[in-house]
C-alpha cells in the first residue's frame, strides 16, 4: 500500500522508490556484470543503506538473484530466498486481476457503477469500476487523512472501513483526472468479497496463487518471523523496527505477502496469459494519465516496463515486466536508508549494459563557517530543468528549496559539496565560479541524471 510519498526531489522518475551480514549470493560463478551489481548492493548493505532482495528472470529462467540484510535485526536472522516481504501496493495488481476475472465471467463490467454496491458514497452513481481501477474517482485515500496513524495498526471491520470512506467529501468530479487513492482498491476488494462470497484471502488463493503454484504468496496477517516473514525497519543511527499496519486496514490495496522469486513468477504468469485473456490484459495495460488498471508503465532508455511499486511501514518494493524481451525485475526491501529509485536504476543499468556508479560512502560531513555557507546563498536556474533552486542560511545550515516545493537542509561534505541524502541529491558547486564572495554555478545529480545550474541574479549567459 502506498501512502502519498513525501519525497524531496527535483524531478519525478516513474520507476519505481550496516548491521547486515555478508550478502547471501547464489552458489555459482558470477560474470563481471553480476559481480559489479553484487558490489553495488553489498556496498549499500555494508554501509547500512538498504536491506534487500533482488530477483531478475527472463522467460522463466533466473538471470540474477541477491539477498542481504536481516529479516530480524534483533535476532540476527538474515534475509534469504525464502524470506517473505509485505508487497504494499504491488497488491493492486492482484486485485485488478481478480476484478478482470469477474468481468470475464460476466459478473461485473468496467462500466458497473459503484452505486450498485455503495449507493451512499458521494458521486457513486457516476463512479465506475474502471475508474476505481484507474484511480479516477475523486475518492480521498484513507491513508491521507490525519487520523490514519491512530488506527493503522488496529484491526478494522469491513463496516468501519466502508463508513470511513463513505464519510469523505469528493476531491474532484469522477473521471476528470487521476489521483492515486488506496480507498479505491479497498472498495474493489470488498466488491470481490461480495461477488465471490468469500474473503479476499480465500479468493486470491483460489484464483491466483494455487493455480500458479505460489506456495509463499498470500494475503498477510501479523508478521511471524519463524515462518520466514520479515520485519521492516527505518534507519536512525541504527535500524529501528517499524509498527505493522493491520492487514484489515490495507486489505486489497496493500495486504499481499511474497518472496522476491514468487513476486517475479506472478508477474511473469500474468503476461504469459495464465490468469487473464489477452483482451483483459490489454485493458490493464492501456494507460490514461500514466496509469492503467492496476498497472503503470516505466521507461528505461528504449525499454518499457509494466508493473507497480509499493510502500507500507518500512517496506519498499517494485516489480516490472518488459513485454519486448520478457525480462522481469523484482526488488523488495524491508529497510531503506537510500534513494530507492537510484537502486532500481542501477539494477536495470546492470541488466541492459548501461554504466552506473558504485556510491562512495567514505566521505564524512563537515562543519562549515558562516562565510563558506554564505557563498551559496541565492537563486539558480538551469536551461535543462524548469525548476529554479534557492539557497539560504538558517540555523547554521544551508537550506535548499526548489520552486513550489518544501525547504530542506543540506549536509555539507566540503565547502563546495552538499547532499540531501534521503532523495540521493548531490550538489557540487564549481570553485572556479567564485566571484565577489559567491559561488555562481553548480552541478546537481540525482538518480544518474546531472544538470548544470547558474546563479540567476548574476545574468550569466549560456
Amino acid at each position: 500500500m502506498t501512502r502519498k510519498l513525501n519525497l524531496f526531489s527535483l524531478f519525478t522518475l516513474l520507476f519505481f522508490v550496516s548491521m547486515c551480514v555478508s550478502p547471501n549470493l547464489l552458489a555459482q560463478t558470477k560474470n563481471p556484470k553480476e559481480s559489479k551489481l553484487d558490489a553495488y548492493l553489498s556496498n549499500l548493505s555494508d554501509n547500512e543503506r538498504m536491506m534487500t532482495a533482488v530477483y531478475i528472470s527472463q522467460h522463466g529462467e533466473t538471470l540474477y538473484e541477491y539477498y542481504s540484510g536481516f529479516a530480524s535485526v534483533e535476532d540476527n536472522i538474515p534475509l534469504s530466498a525464502k524470506t517473505e516481504f509485505r508487497l504494499g501496493s504491488i497488491s493492486k495488481i492482484f486485485t485488478s486481476i481478480l476484478i478482470m476475472q469477474l468481468i470475464e465471467e460476466g459478473k461485473l463490467s468496467l462500466e458497473t457503477k459503484l452505486s450498485t454496491f455503495y449507493p451512499d458514497i458521494p458521486n457513486a452513481e457516476s463512479i465506475t469500476v474502471k475508474q476505481l481501477l484507474s484511480h479516477r474517482t475523486g475518492i480521498q485515500s484513507f491513508t491521507d487523512e490525519p487520523a490514519y496513524v491512530n488506527y493503522m495498526t488496529k484491526g478494522q471491520s469491513r463496516k468501519q472501513m466502508e463508513q470511513r470512506i463513505q464519510s469523505y467529501d469528493p476531491l474532484f468530479k469522477p473521471n476528470s483526472k487521476h489521483q492515486y487513492s488506496n480507498s479505491n482498491y479497498v472498495l474493489l476488494g470488498f466488491i470481490i468479497e461480495s461477488l465471490r462470497e468469500k474473503s479476499y484471502a480465500e479468493v486470491v488463493s483460489e484464483k491466483i496463487t494455487i493455480p500458479l503454484g505460489l506456495a509463499n504468496t498470500y494475503f498477510g496477517n501479523s508478521i511471524e518471523i519463524e515462518n520466514n516473514e520479515v520485519f521492516s525497519y527505518r534507519f536512525s543511527d541504527t535500524w529501528e523496527r517499524q509498527p505493522e499496519t493491520h492487514m484489515s486496514v490495507s486489505h486489497a490495496a496493500g495486504g499481499m505477502v511474497s518472496t522476491a522469486k514468487e513476486t517475479n513468477l506472478f508477474l511473469s504468469a500474468l503476461f504469459a496469459g495464465k490468469l487473464l485473456s489477452e483482451n483483459s490484459l490489454s485493458a490493464m495495460m492501456t494507460l490514461e494519465d500514466g496509469y492503467g488498471l492496476g498497472l503503470f508503465s516505466t521507461p528505461f532508455y528504449k525499454q518499457t516496463f509494466f508493473g507497480h511499486n509499493g510502500s507500507i511501514d518500512g517496506f519498499v518494493s517494485a516489480v516490472g515486466f518488459n513485454p519486448v524481451d520478457g525480462i522481469v525485475v523484482t526488488v523488495l526491501s524491508n529497510g531503506v536508508n537510500y534513494n530507492f529509485n537510484d537502486v532500481l536504476i542501477a539494477v536495470l543499468s546492470n541488466n541492459y549494459g548501461k554504466d552506473f556508479t558504485i556510491p562512495d560512502f567514505s566521505a564524512k560531513p563537515v562543519v562549515l563557517s558562516a562565510k563558506a555557507m554564505g557563498r551559496t546563498v541565492g537563486t539558480f536556474s538551469s536551461k535543462d530543468m524548469p525548476i529554479e533552486l534557492s539557497f539560504r542560511v538558517a540555523d547554521k545550515q544551508v537550506m535548499y528549496k526548489p520552486a513550489g516545493q518544501s525547504e530542506k537542509s543540506l549536509t555539507p561534505y566540503s565547502e563546495t559539496e552538499f547532499r540531501f541524502e534521503p532523495a540521493g541529491i548531490v550538489i557540487q558547486f564549481d570553485p572556479q565560479s567564485l566571484t565577489d564572495g559567491k559561488l555562481n554555478q553548480f552541478d546537481i545529480t540525482q538518480s544518474g541524471y546531472k544538470f548544470l545550474y547558474k546563479r540567476k541574479e548574476k545574468n550569466w549567459f549560456w
